[in-house]
């Protein structure tokens, strides 16, 4: 009997997995681009991503010349990269190619310019020439170009790109603690709910020796994530509980 019950109740799990699953990437004939944000904020998988990937696609047949469906079109290969190491390459470069049909679209596009940036560099991370100046330099300059249009733009994202890039590049190819911390306390500025920049922030307080702003920083970090499921959330507060251990009394 308990292995009945066992096997009805897997049976079941898998059931619920699996409408969960047709519900989070469930279109209408039509989506609107509210819809397609919606779908793709509660997507977990390649397979999710893929399917957005493909119906704002089947969209751009019919409208090629809509900004805000090219660079969610960008937005989505971003994720699909992520998903899938051995492809993101190929992922990247189609999203760099989608984000500048925006922003040759739409010139003041501060999203599309965001993307672009974040794609250039990863794709320049996976092949191993992260340091080379020829891809630092067009990731700053978009990134530089975002904050010029909106700083604000996904939760201060360039802000915190450009203040992880001064961070983490060696001081002689251009990495700088004081920028970093501009750009980085700008992001917790403009997006004070926003997790990730708390992190980012404490990371480059501790390498100013400011151990006493940063335990700060950090217990707002594990406050914002308090009682979350999300996957990246949950992986924030690690490490900031991690980094918060480290920093002595």
């Amino acid at each position: 009997m308990n292995t009945i019950f066992r096997k009805l109740w897997g049976l079941i799990l898998v059931l619920l997995l699996i409408q969960s699953i047709n519900a989070a990437t469930a279109f209408s004939e039509n989506p609107t681009l509210l819809e397609i944000d919606r779908l793709y904020k509660g997507s977990k998988s390649s397979l999710q991503y893929e399917k957005i990937a493909r119906q704002i696609e089947k969209i751009l047949t019919t409208t090629p010349d809509n900004h805000e469906w090219q660079w969610r079109l960008a937005r989505t290969h971003y994720a699909i990269a992520k998903k899938l190491p051995k492809k993101s390459i190929q992922h990247f470069g189609l999203c760099i190619s989608y984000s500048s049909k925006a922003i040759e679209l739409r010139p003041d596009s501060a999203i599309s310019y965001f993307y672009r940036g974040l794609c250039r560099g990863k794709q320049g991370e996976t092949k191993g020439i992260w340091a080379s100046l020829g891809i630092i330099d067009p990731f700053e300059e978009d990134m530089k170009k975002a904050v010029s249009l909106d700083p604000a733009v996904n939760h201060a994202g360039p802000h915190r790109a450009l203040g992880k890039l001064y961070l983490e590049l060696p001081f002689i190819l251009g990495g700088n603690l004081a920028k970093s911390s501009f750009h980085l306390q700008e992001a917790v500025r403009l997006a004070p709910e926003y997790a990730e920049n708390h992190l980012g922030l404490a990371q480059v307080l501790l390498k100013k020796n400011n151990s006493e702003e940063a335990r700060e920083t950090l217990h707002k970090l594990i406050q914002l994530t308090d009682n979350k499921q999300d996957e990246k959330l949950l992986s924030l507060r690690k490490e900031g509980i991690k980094l918060l251990k480290e920093i002595t009394p």
